[in-house]
């Protein structure tokens, strides 16, 4: 009686934890098969392909992609703008300022400063010298001015000592052809030397007269030509040029301590407060959502059909998500969009039982302008993309 009771007791146990064994199984495949996401299509470990259509899972991502803004190493955010989530903003609008800032605006202000007193100096030596060339040219004028007036009245002097000359050379010609007194013919020879000596003393002096301006000339020369060298060297050590380049350098190191937006785009996430140090991460992420992608991951084994349907010319695609308020249009429009890549992918199935790890290649579908107004509300959704081959 006993043993029989415990075989009862033994096979009941059994039956009700067969039960409940059952109940689990049933539930977690009911539970699996409620989040599990459409799974690309393959020829591989994802199941059989289809001839109709190519479908794999991918992500919504703007066009020229999402563009973090990042602050130097080293240095922290004095004043973040205001700027939120989707806010547009216009390229090189101001982001954040750095504390950086302060001492490099000084550093301009030093380095405007230093070009200020070198350009004094330098209009100071200008001037200097200009006195001193027109001081040396004045001379030179003055020179040339007294050479002409004396050279003129030499020669009109001389001239008219020529002319005593020959007068009484001639007197005493006719004194000889003539007899005269010994006295009177001594007394006109004696002219007659007088005239030659004055003569040739006049030309002397004419001479040396020409020889002593020629020299005074040449010396005025020299010394403008002196002024106008001690002016370059006193221009050339007047710093003007380094000064404005390093005024130049000043202000651009300045500007770089204002954070800007690379692009015009939207303001997708801002991560910066003031305070924080800069370098680390980004101070907010923008990107431009006029222009919206879908990167689908396609399975290795359906790239090579998918590739030959694009060389036949663009290929429609469908995007999906639950998320989405209606599923997005768009196409691949040449070889280009299909990467020549194999990776792993990025974009996981949510099911318990899908692959965690494939080998895909990215295709880039371009979306219609419609579309990308409805998709740029969610940059980095997981979706769903189905593409149609192309009509025969």
């Amino acid at each position: 009686m006993r043993s029989s009771r415990r075989a009862g007791r033994a096979v009941t146990t059994l039956l009700i934890g067969l039960v409940a064994l059952a109940a689990g199984t049933a539930g977690g495949y009911f539970l699996s098969g409620r989040t599990r996401q459409p799974a690309p299509s393959s020829d591989g470990p994802g199941g059989p392909a289809s001839t109709d259509r190519v479908t794999a899972l991918g992500r919504l991502q703007p066009e020229g992609g999402v563009v973090p803004v990042y602050g130097p190493p080293g240095d922290r955010i004095a004043k973040l703008y205001p700027v939120a989530v989707g806010q547009p903003l216009n390229a090189r609008a101001p982001i954040a300022e750095l504390a950086s800032r302060r001492d490099r605006l000084q550093e301009v202000q030093v380095a405007r400063t230093q070009l200020d007193e070198a350009t004094a100096a330098h209009a100071a030596a200008k001037r200097a010298g200009e006195k001193k060339i027109a001081a040396a040219e004045a001379e030179l004028n003055q020179a040339k001015a007294n050479k002409v007036s004396d050279l003129a009245a030499l020669d009109a002097k001389l001239k008219a000592v020529e002319l005593q000359a020959q007068t009484a050379a001639k007197q005493v010609g006719r004194l000889r052809s003539v007899k005269t007194a010994p006295e009177d013919l001594e007394r006109v020879e004696l002219l007659k030397a007088q005239a030659d000596a004055e003569l040739s003393a006049t030309r002397a002096t004419r001479d040396k007269t020409q020889t002593t301006y020629e020299e005074t000339e040449k010396a005025a020369q020299a010394r403008i030509a002196a002024a106008k060298a001690e002016l370059d060297e006193a221009l050339a050590r007047a710093p003007i040029k380094s000064s404005a380049e390093r005024v130049q350098l000043a202000e651009q190191l300045a500007e770089l301590t204002v954070i800007k937006a690379p692009v015009s785009g939207v303001v997708l996430k801002v991560s910066g407060r003031e305070g924080m140090p800069t370098g680390t991460e980004p101070i907010l992420q923008l990107a431009n959502l006029t222009k919206m992608t879908a990167v689908a991951e396609v399975y290795e084994s359906d790239v090579a059909r998918l590739a030959g349907w694009v060389r036949g010319g663009p290929v429609s695609a469908e995007v999906s998500n639950p998320a989405l308020p209606k599923p997005l249009a768009g196409a691949v429009r040449s070889e280009a969009d299909v990467t020549r890549m194999i990776a792993r992918n990025q974009v996981f199935a949510m099911g318990p039982r899908e692959d965690a790890d494939r080998r895909v290649v990215e295709v880039v579908v371009h979306l219609d302008a419609a579309s990308s107004a409805d998709a740029g509300r969610f940059v980095g959704l997981q979706v769903t993309v189905a593409f149609a081959p192309p009509a025969r």
